[in-house]
């Protein structure tokens, strides 16, 4: 008896589910109640139809209130709980103006390709929504390239561990988000004001030449809460696109949150930038709201 009870008062609380599943996933699915359901900071997410066939098993997910609105996105913040090992994806494919609905379809697979096991529960989790996302694309950028057709001003950078000991400490660290083992991270220009702001929340703080290369430096806030991001390319005279490598850095976490950036490097020389515009693709997103939307179903076709 006792046996039976541990479990079954574990999954009672998010944290003795979590840790019951680490262990036992099996045991923590079978004693985690149905709930197919649950609201959380005004937002609503409740399961509406299920479809079980062979090795997949697919759920439609519906979310309504607050600020959900026809671009939510899950923020990658989505968990499928089972017993068995498996692969998954989420992707939005409705919206209803009338009822201020969005719909995801949520599809999982066994790993080795078995049929789904009869008689079980998935459980389905958020953690985070973006809300009034943005995307303002082939837009031309009001900046005149030929004003930083000379070195630049470079910052000191370091990769994932701190600087070693002796070494100099910038007074503000830039943190490259491409890997590095403590030593000089790729080279990332000084942000400075902003040169232009092709979309709100997404400001040129940079622009000029560091190690041979043509640097365009978008900074996008704290990403980890927006996503704000942009691709960017220069055209010449007779629409020659040149295309780019990009390397993204942030400051270290403060009270106020992390700053993100991203060097834009062209390999187009001083010489070649009078004749040339610069355009990009632009993608921001107003809200993120945090939360635990959790429902919890039978794997088995529904009616």
């Amino acid at each position: 008896a006792v046996l039976l009870a541990t479990p079954a008062l574990a999954v009672r609380s998010e944290t003795g589910y979590a840790v019951l599943y680490r262990i036992a996933p099996a045991v923590a699915q079978f004693f985690q109640p149905i709930q197919e359901a649950c609201t959380d900071s005004g937002i609503t997410m409740e399961v509406a139809a299920v479809r079980v066939e062979g090795d997949t098993a697919q759920a439609y997910i519906v979310l309504s209130g607050g600020p959900v609105d026809a671009t939510t996105d899950l923020f990658d913040s989505w968990s499928f709980h089972l017993p068995f090992d498996q692969t998954g994806r989420c992707e939005r494919v409705a919206w209803d103006e009338a009822t201020g609905t969005v719909t995801f379809l949520c599809t999982v697979k066994t790993m080795d390709g078995s049929p789904i096991p009869t008689g079980g529960k998935m459980t389905f989790s958020v953690r985070q929504l973006l809300t009034g996302k943005k995307a303002m694309e082939g837009v031309t950028v009001d900046l005149k390239l030929t004003n930083y057709a000379q070195e630049a001003e470079t910052a000191l950078t370091w990769g994932a561990d701190p600087p070693a000991a002796g070494v100099r400490e910038p007074e503000v660290t830039y943190y490259s988000a491409t890997g590095g083992s403590g030593d000089l991270a790729s080279v990332m220009l000084q942000p400075g004001e902003v040169l232009a702001e092709p979309a709100e929340g997404l400001p040129i703080t940079a622009a000029g030449y560091a190690d041979g290369l043509f640097h365009i430096q978008l900074c996008r806030g704290d990403a980890s809460r927006t996503d704000n991001h942009a691709f960017l390319w220069m055209e010449d005279a007779d629409g020659r696109e040149f295309h780019c490598t990009g390397i993204s850095y942030f400051t270290g976490e403060t009270a106020g949150g992390r700053t993100d950036y991203m060097d834009f490097l062209f390999a187009v020389p001083p010489e070649e930038l009078a004749g040339c515009t610069l355009h990009g693709n632009f993608y921001t997103a107003a809200t993120l709201t945090e939360g635990l939307w959790q429902v919890t179903f039978p794997l088995e076709n529904t009616d």
